[in-house]
Formats: C-alpha cells, structure tokens, sequence
C-alpha cells in the first residue's frame, strides 16, 4: 500500500492478491473515503480498500457517510408508503410505536436468554408474565364490556344515525318466475284429462289420427 497526498487528500494505492491496484481517497476533515472500485456506490457498503484504509488511519468506528439507512434496523420502521407523496422507501418519519414493540421483543428475548439456564430464573419470570397476562386480560374485559352495537360504532368511527333514509330495494319478480316442477302423476292426470282428437277415419277419440288408424282402407 502506497501513501501520498492529493489535493488536501490522503491517496492510498492498494495492490491486492490479483495483482490490481485500487486507489483510495480519504478525506480527514469529513472522514470519508472513495475508492476506484465504486463497490460503496454499487452496493451500499464499504469495500475491503476502504477498511484497510479506515484500520491505518486508526479509525475505530465506521464514519456516518458510509452507513446506509437501508442496512440498518431502523430501516424496518420507516413507513413503505406515505398517503400524501406516493410510494417512498426515504420517509424519514418513525412510527413510535413500531419502534416500541421492536425495543420490548428486544428485551423480552433477553430476558429469556439471562433466565433459562436457571429453572428457578424460568419459574419467577414466568410467573411476572402470566401476573401481568391476567391482568392485561381483565382490561381487556372491563373495555370490551360494552354492547355490541357501540363496540361496532367504535370500529368504523362513526354512529347510526337515527333515521335511516337508504333501504333496500323493493323484491321484483323476475320474467318465468313461479313456476315448478311438476310430477310424473300430476302430467299423468293432465294428460288423461285433455281432449283426444277424433279419427277422421273411424270417427272415434281413441288418441289416433287418420294416418296411423287401423281401420284405414
């Protein structure tokens, strides 16, 4: 590695295994750096030349110029869509209560994690939760204790109102409507009912025409 100044820039030259040579720029002032490989702008993270160069210049911590919000745990707070300007993933507003409940999963699983090897650790602490479980629950009770109708109304955030001007429309009977099906007997009955026609031929109502008459010359 090769050390030179640069226009009020530390220069590094970094050669690695392969034999390529990537150049560096640190700036002490805004501790920041640049290198030729451009895999911090590619990806979001610094590369290797850039923690080399970070570990000589006797930086401990990683400068906030190369922490990207997206790589970091408060990036799952941050509200995917904004109701005013569209979609956005750079809202920089923090739902508090997210943020919440994340920090007690947090401590809940520390807990769990400080208590387990010792049984008598799990007993104490599962008796705090169920404790404050039976408590919650009652809670819950005494406000879910009102009538169905104000639970309903508290849901959608408004009240019934007390004249109703919209019903539902009016039943139609629709075009072939009351019909059924009838039965083999009741068509039976219908049938023997209705009227044979008279043969022509032999004058009688046997249910036959002249065509098919037996009496026919």
């Amino acid at each position: 590695m090769d050390f030179s100044d640069y226009d009020g820039q530390m220069k590094f030259e970094i050669r690695d295994t392969n034999g390529k040579t990537f150049t560096v720029l640190y700036n002490a002032s805004l501790k920041s750096a640049t290198c030729s490989c451009k895999h911090f702008e590619l990806h979001g993270w610094p590369c290797r030349h850039i923690f080399v160069v970070l570990k000589d210049v006797n930086v401990e911590v990683i400068p906030s110029a190369h922490i990207v919000s997206r790589w970091t745990k408060m990036a799952i707070l941050n509200p995917m869509f904004c109701i005013v300007d569209g979609i956005t993933e750079q809202c920089a507003q923090i739902d508090d209560r997210k943020l919440m409940v994340n920090k007690l999963w947090s401590d809940i699983h520390l807990c769990m994690g400080l208590v387990e090897p010792s049984m008598d650790r799990l007993v104490e602490f599962s008796r705090i939760i169920v404790n404050h479980k039976h408590k919650l629950v009652t809670e819950q009770e005494d406000v879910s204790a009102g009538t169905k109708e104000r639970r309903f109304e508290t849901f959608v955030g408004t009240s019934v109102p007390l004249e109703v001007n919209i019903h539902p429309p009016a039943k139609s009977k629709n075009k072939g409507s009351g019909k059924r099906m009838k039965s083999g007997k009741e068509e039976a009955i219908e049938k023997s009912i209705k009227k044979r026609r008279i043969c022509k031929t032999c004058g009688e109502r046997a249910g036959h025409n002249a065509r098919t008459c037996l009496k026919k010359p």
